[in-house]
């Protein structure tokens, strides 16, 4: 009985993984081979192949022609929790910029890891299509026992946040609880949300990532599954009856400013290319947990934070 428990589990995992490559992969992919004219006739209109997204809302025009900011706190947070937006934001379709704003060096443990941290970031920058110029590394003290002071992120966000420029502007960072209630993670999000507030209204978006609880940051892709199905299952029936039936776990209040980005194995591969290879040093066992349960890593829920 107890070897049968672990067997079942990894028929349970194996059968949940290969479900959502179907419906984040095959179909979509099947679905553009066929309905795509470019695709159909081989003839394209641009150097850029036609690329499948799944997300909610179906458009994402408030972050497009922008330069998009990802204020984090340590080398690997941009893999480990923001790796789907950024995969998507990336696309050429959006005509996004995407830079990286890494408060620490993640040198919590010794300072002497600081610099291998530093060319880690820039090496899983590179795996997620971010130029090393656009990736930006600070000094901020790194540790579980410092809330860095909002007025200084305030300050470090003026300095490398030109709110002059005419080009759109949005900020992405965690939301008030910090994934795991990490305190660095916490002071960004209320210093980014006092930047925000102090800025010109209307001048730049900000978006937080909201922080998922046990049962849902660990379900990997069971989740996934189900909403994903139920849309397919929505899309087929509306083309009988007018009528949209969709399912969200732990939806938050408002929902109406928004957006669910879910990755496919595309950019899951690209996920784990970044934090595998790029961030090797941080790559200890149970790094291979989180790499396997986590659904930060194939779903991202971003909300506005209206100010």
């Amino acid at each position: 009985m107890l070897l049968q428990s672990p067997i079942l589990l990894m028929r349970f995992l194996l059968a949940t993984f290969l479900t959502w490559v179907i419906l984040t992969t095959s179909i979509p992919q099947v679905f553009i081979n066929y309905t795509n004219t470019q695709v159909k006739s081989n003839r394209f209109l641009s150097d850029q192949y036609p690329q499948n997204s799944i997300i909610f809302p179906k458009s994402i025009s408030s972050i497009t022609e922008s330069i998009v900011y990802y204020v984090i706190g340590h080398p690997d947070d941009e893999v480990m929790f923001f790796s789907p937006t950024i995969l998507e934001l990336s696309k050429p379709k959006y005509n996004n910029t995407v830079k990286l704003l890494c408060f620490s060096k993640g040198d919590a443990v010794d300072p002497s890891i600081g610099p291998i941290r530093v060319k880690e970031l820039y090496k899983s920058a590179s795996i997620l299509g971010i130029n090393q110029e656009d990736v930006t590394v600070l000094s901020y003290k790194d540790g579980m026992n410092e809330s860095w002071p909002i007025e200084d992120i305030h300050e470090s966000l003026k300095q490398y946040i030109n709110l002059k420029s005419k080009n759109r502007k949005v900020l992405i960072t965690f939301d008030e609880f910090g994934v795991s209630n990490h305190p660095n993670h916490i002071s960004l999000y209320h210093g980014a949300n006092a930047f925000c507030k102090n800025s010109p209204k209307g001048n730049i978006k900000f978006y937080k990532l909201k922080s998922l609880g046990f049962m849902e940051k660990y379900s990997f892709t069971f989740l996934t599954n189900i909403e994903l199905f139920v849309d397919y299952i929505s899309k087929l029936i509306q083309r009988f009856v007018p009528v949209n039936i969709t399912v969200s776990f732990f939806e938050p209040k408002n929902s109406s400013t928004s957006i669910k980005i879910y990755s496919d194995l595309n950019m899951l591969a690209c996920s784990y290319a970044a934090m595998g290879y790029g961030h090797f040093s941080q790559m200890v066992w149970f790094r291979y947990g989180w790499l396997m349960f986590s659904r930060y890593l194939t779903y991202n829920h971003l909300i506005e934070v209206v100010n």
